[in-house]
C-alpha cells in the first residue's frame, strides 16, 4: 500500500502560475497512486478562495485541502514559532498519513519538521529554493504572500531565521533533495546529509521533435511579476536592441503573471505602455505562446532551476540570460554576472539572425531535455524514494 501523504506548500497552487505551482500539479497528476493531504501556508487572499475553483484542477488523489495563515513574524522567531504552530494544530487533527512532502525550508519546511517530530512519521523535503538567500538578493514577498519589504525585524533577522530554520528542517529530513544543482553545497553548508538531486521536468508531449524556426524574430520573457524576477530589466534590454542590434529588429512578448506585488507591476504595465514593439500578456499559460519566439531571456536575480528554461527549449525558443542557479550553458546561453546588457544584446542579435547556429544550440540543448527532464522520469523517482520509506515505515 502507498503511504498517505501530507504535502506542505506556500502559496502558488492552485491560483497562481509560475513553476512551483505547476511541479506541485505535476507531481499529484504523476503521483496518482497516493493519497494526499494538502496543507497550504497563505494569506488572507488566498484563504477566502475556494481551490476547488482556482486555476489549476485539484485531482481526485487529492483528500483534503486546508490553509493556514503565515505567522505574523513581527517578533523573534524563537519567540513566535510555538503560539503559531498552537494555531495549525487543529487543522491536522483529524488526518491520518505516514509521510510528509514539503516544499521548501521557509515556514512549511518548518511545520512539517514539527510535524515530523510530533508523530513520528518521516519528513521529504523537496527545496526549490533557498528562501534566505531569496531574502538576501531582495526578495520583497514570499509565495505564501508574507511581506519582507517594511518587516519590523527586519530583513537581516528574516534572512538568519530562515538559515536556523533550514538547519532544523535538514537535521529532522529523511531525506532532502534539491531541484538545482548549484544549491547542493548551500544545503550541506547548512547541515544537509547527502542531498539528492531530482530535477524540474516538463510533459513529454508538450516537446516538438522538429526544430522550426520563425520567420520574424521575437523574444520573449516569462515569469512572474515580482522582485526576484527582475522584469524590468526586459525593458532595459529592449532599449538596447533599440540602439544596436545590426541585423534583427525582433518583436517582443513578455508574459507576466500576478505575483501580489502591486508597485512592481504598476511599474511593470506604465513602462509597457512605451515599448510598441512589446506585447505584454497577462495570467496566461506561457506554453500556449513559447512556439511563437525564438529567444527566452531569463533576468532573475536569483533562480534553482527554472521550469520555464524547460518549456521554451520544449517549443524551440533558446534561452540567454546572465548565470544564476541552474541556468547555465546546459540549457541557455549565459554570461556571467560582470556582462553588460549590450554584451547580451550583441550575443542574442548573433544567434537569432543565424538560423542554422540556432538550431544547433536548441537541439544539442533538447538532447538533455529528453533524456532526463520529464516529468515521467522524475515522479518515477519520488515513487521509488517514496516507496522505500514506505517499506521502512511497515517494518
Amino acid at each position: 500500500m502507498k503511504p498517505r501523504i501530507l504535502l506542505i506548500i506556500e502559496g502558488t497552487y492552485p491560483w497562481y502560475r509560475g513553476g512551483v505551482s505547476e511541479w506541485v500539479y505535476q507531481y499529484l497528476l504523476g503521483l496518482s497512486d497516493y493519497h494526499f493531504h494538502i496543507l497550504q501556508v497563505a494569506t488572507d487572499e488566498f484563504l477566502q478562495l475556494d481551490p476547488y475553483q482556482a486555476l489549476y484542477p485539484i485531482p481526485d488523489n487529492v483528500r483534503s485541502f486546508s490553509r493556514v495563515h503565515p505567522p505574523k513574524f513581527e517578533q523573534s522567531w524563537q519567540y513566535e514559532k510555538d503560539a503559531w504552530f498552537a494555531s495549525v494544530a487543529p487543522n491536522l487533527s483529524n488526518l491520518s498519513f505516514e509521510l510528509i512532502h514539503v516544499t521548501n525550508t521557509g515556514f512549511a519546511g518548518w511545520l512539517g519538521s514539527e510535524i515530523s517530530k510530533i508523530r513520528q512519521i518521516p519528513l521529504v523535503l523537496t527545496e526549490h529554493a533557498l528562501y534566505w538567500k531569496e531574502v538576501e538578493k531582495g526578495a520583497v514577498a514570499l509565495e505564501c504572500g508574507f511581506k519582507i519589504e517594511g518587516s519590523v525585524i527586519g530583513k537581516h533577522q528574516i534572512m538568519e531565521d530562515f538559515k536556523e530554520i533550514a538547519s532544523e528542517v535538514y537535521e529532522q529530513a529523511e531525506t532532502v533533495v534539491s531541484v538545482s544543482k548549484i544549491n547542493i553545497n548551500e544545503q550541506k553548508a547548512l547541515g544537509a546529509k547527502s542531498p539528492v538531486y531530482i530535477p524540474n521536468g516538463i510533459s513529454t508531449d508538450l516537446i516538438e521533435k522538429e526544430i522550426q524556426l520563425n520567420n520574424d524574430p521575437v523574444i520573449g520573457w516569462v515569469g512572474r511579476c515580482a522582485e526576484m524576477k527582475n522584469p524590468l530589466r526586459f525593458f532595459d534590454l529592449v532599449d538596447d536592441f533599440r540602439k544596436q542590434a545590426t541585423h534583427s529588429h525582433p518583436q517582443f512578448i513578455m508574459m507576466l503573471s500576478d505575483a501580489n506585488e502591486k508597485k512592481l507591476q504598476q511599474e511593470v504595465i506604465q513602462r509597457g505602455k512605451c515599448y510598441d514593439e512589446v506585447e505584454l500578456i497577462w495570467n496566461t499559460s506561457a506554453i500556449e505562446h513559447m512556439s511563437r519566439m525564438d529567444a527566452l531571456v531569463i533576468t532573475s536575480h536569483n533562480e534553482s532551476q527554472p521550469l520555464v528554461m524547460f518549456e521554451a527549449l520544449a517549443k524551440n525558443a533558446l534561452p540567454f540570460g546572465w548565470e544564476v542557479g541552474d541556468v547555465t550553458n546546459a540549457f541557455a546561453i549565459t554570461v556571467d554576472s560582470s556582462t553588460s546588457d549590450a554584451e547580451l544584446v550583441q550575443k542574442i542579435d548573433h544567434v537569432i539572425t543565424n538560423p542554422n547556429i540556432l538550431k544547433e544550440l536548441i537541439a544539442e540543448r533538447k538532447v538533455t531535455l529528453m533524456e532526463s527532464h520529464t516529468w515521467e522520469i522524475i515522479f518515477e523517482e519520488y515513487d521509488q524514494l517514496f516507496s522505500t520509506i514506505g517499506s521502512v515505515i511497515s517494518q
